[in-house]
């Protein structure tokens, strides 16, 4: 069966009617429960510090707030945002580290009626400039070190939440009058966008109520202790935060600074982490190699990308008291669509499922002629439900068609999803993921839109042609690799690379790129991306590569080697252009202080991207530089252990 691309022309739905699904897919979207769906998140927030006041609520780096606390903190700054003309649905930008005033924010925005609008730190300053025009926020909520380069050159009001005042006695303790109801706008988070610039969802106070209060994927309650470690620009933060605020339960936010896999375990040990929620890439490393870490925890949530059946696996059969939770959606239907729970002692499938619909949701899965396929054929997902986003900010036709009429429910105005994700009902009514209609990929946990950074990168004078295709490794690991043909030869990858990397966050630049005298087309004259030539990671001027000139340098070139899959790295090639990520960097640090025997800060390796200066920082650092026979030892243990490793996974794929 073909699909038509989610870029062509919108597809127009017939008018709601109601129509009636056969069984058994019917009985599969029997979801609905009984939960707060008229009250705000400010509301229920409000009820939650009434009953559990002196209950910890938000602790982070040895700080912690309770919840009669964290209220009145939020209710101070409420009412100044009112004073400052904050209302229904006014969208505050809000761009603040991971930290308590973070809390304070958030809880402040919705009590004045407002939405947040999350801003990474980390993002360049033409993308932060386009989110705060397209948002028109007329207030930011901001860090005094951030003020200088986040609003550098406009004269946006802000309030700087590290320097708010609350050892004094304020008339603004009291909860603000509420303004808005479940259907007022809660806030707006951004995703990649396939025309060139980043698309802006508009989620709901009822949305995120539905997420967290009386549903069937997880429990949420007063005893249950949450980690805070994803970005507040990602999606899966609003699941991290309101599950534990909006239930009693205490959340455990993770410093901003970079975190190791040591440094994370730690936290989660020592915090007592009940619930956890771990990007795919992030889980397969955490269970590599900090599996005890996880021994408390009693609900582990991964997703963001296909989960890999050995690393399920070995949690059900290492963690006996885990229920591991296959987590799937999209943004627009508010961080989960579909859950898959597994439980120690069961068969892991391959692929690992998406599961069955979340509490108050309904999935549809459609033919070309949206009519609804029988169990074992392939459609495309559409979610419905109490979960679905209002639509895009500021872009009607995006919103026209990817949000469009629910034929199925019996509401005039229900509307449904389309995902773009290809998937089948089994015959149990456990649903599949089988890939995309689309060439939307996942890095990081991040949905990237190839065709957004194609965009940008034509604004190059020196780039005539541009392809971005993802390339996944054997390990699961994806890169994006941009095909180019230039119009200047002389054009250099560094600098393309670093004019993307003024542009967009550093997740959405490609990890290589391959120059081209000319792209391959197909017979309907677009490009042949089956055609393209296998990308070869490697430094970009392999001749005049320095080679290694001491035991540790080589030992760190060998590390980078095994782990981004190339076959030569110079000592001052950077880790980053050779098709190293954030999570590969953890992946390199937690190897490398294990056969060096010493504690490295992870920070390190993001500050000496290069072998020759990470090197000469670690032996300034010590006075005893690491033993050859040390290093080699350890070394021999580590291929051995990999060894055992890939073993397994080969007998696992038998």
């Amino acid at each position: 069966m073909t699909f038509e691309s989610s870029n062509s022309a919108c597809v127009t739905l017939p008018e709601a009617s109601g129509r009636t699904l056969p069984e058994p897919l019917r009985t599969w979207n029997e979801t609905a429960t009984d939960y707060p769906r008229d009250n705000t998140v400010a509301e229920l927030f409000e009820e939650v510090a009434v009953t559990h006041p002196n209950s910890t609520a938000v602790i982070c780096d040895g700080r912690q707030l309770t919840y009669a606390e964290l209220n009145v903190r939020a209710n101070r700054l409420a009412h100044r945002l009112r004073r400052m003309g904050v209302g229904a649905e006014t969208m505050v930008g809000c761009c603040i580290e991971r930290s308590l005033e973070l809390l304070v924010a958030l809880a402040a925005i919705l009590k004045a009626g407002g939405a947040y609008v999350p801003l990474d730190p980390l993002y360049p300053k033409d993308r932060l400039d386009f989110l705060l025009e397209d948002t028109g926020a007329p207030v930011m909520l901001t860090q005094r070190a951030l003020v200088s380069t986040v609003l550098a050159g406009r004269e946006t009001p802000f309030v700087c939440v590290d320097e708010l005042d609350h050892t004094l006695q304020s008339t603004d303790d009291t909860n603000p009058p509420a303004v808005g109801g479940p259907a007022t706008l809660a806030y707006v988070m951004y995703t990649s966008g396939s025309t060139g610039q980043p698309k802006g969802v508009m989620v709901e106070n009822r949305a995120i109520v539905r997420l967290v209060r009386n549903t069937n994927y997880c429990h949420f309650g007063d005893d249950g202790v949450f980690l805070q470690f994803a970005p507040i620009s990602f999606d899966a933060s609003t699941l991290e935060i309101w599950g534990p605020l909006l239930n009693g339960g205490r959340l455990v936010v993770t410093p901003p600074r970079a975190s190791s896999l040591g440094e994370l375990g730690k936290v989660i040990r020592e915090q007592g982490v009940t619930t956890l929620w771990l990007t795919a890439g992030l889980f397969n490393l955490m269970v590599e190699q900090r599996l005890e870490d996880l021994r408390h925890v009693r609900q582990l949530l991964a997703g963001g990308d296909v989960l890999s059946p050995w690393h399920v696996r070995m949690v059900l059969e290492s963690l006996p008291h885990c229920r591991l939770i296959n987590g799937y959606g999209p943004t627009e239907n508010t961080t989960f669509t579909c859950c898959h729970t597994m439980l120690p002692g069961e068969r892991v499938p391959n692929p690992v499922p998406i599961g069955r619909p979340i509490s108050n949701t309904q999935v549809y899965i459609l033919d070309e002629r949206l009519q609804p396929v029988p169990p074992g054929k392939t459609g495309e997902l559409y979610a419905s439900g109490d979960g679905v986003a209002r639509g895009y900010l500021n872009n009607p036709d995006a919103t026209a068609e990817k949000f469009v009429s629910n034929p199925f429910a019996l509401e005039a105005d229900a509307r449904m999803y389309r995902t773009g994700d290809l998937a089948r009902w089994r015959e149990d009514g456990v649903i599949e993921f089988l890939g995309r209609v689309d060439n939307q990929v996942k890095i990081l946990g991040h949905r990237i839109e190839p065709g957004e950074i194609e965009t940008v990168l034509r604004m190059h004078k020196d780039v005539k042609e541009i392809c971005i295709v993802p390339h996944t490794e054997e390990t699961g690991s994806k890169h994006l690799v941009a095909y180019y043909v230039p119009s200047d030869p002389s054009s250099s990858p560094p600098d393309l690379r670093e004019f993307l990397r003024r542009k967009l966050p550093q997740y959405m630049v490609p990890g290589l790129f391959v120059p081209m005298t000319s792209m391959p087309l197909s017979p309907n004259g677009k490009v042949d991306r089956a055609a393209l030539p296998a990308p070869v990671f490697a430094p970009e001027n392999e001749s005049a590569a320095a080679l290694p000139t001491t035991q540790l340098q080589q030992t760190i070139i060998d590390l980078w080697k095994r782990i981004l899959h190339i076959d030569w790295a110079g000592i001052d090639d950077n880790f980053f252009d050779l098709g190293g990520d954030s999570l590969l960097l953890v992946a390199v640090h937690s190897n490398l202080q294990k056969v060096l025997q010493t504690e490295i800060a992870v920070t390190d390796l993001f500050e000496f991207a290069t072998v020759r200066t990470l090197a000469k920082h670690l032996c300034e650092k010590t006075s005893v530089s690491p033993s050859l026979g040390g290093i080699q030892q350890q070394a021999q243990k580590q291929r051995q252990v990999f060894a055992r490793e890939r073993e397994r996974r080969a007998g696992d794929l038998l």
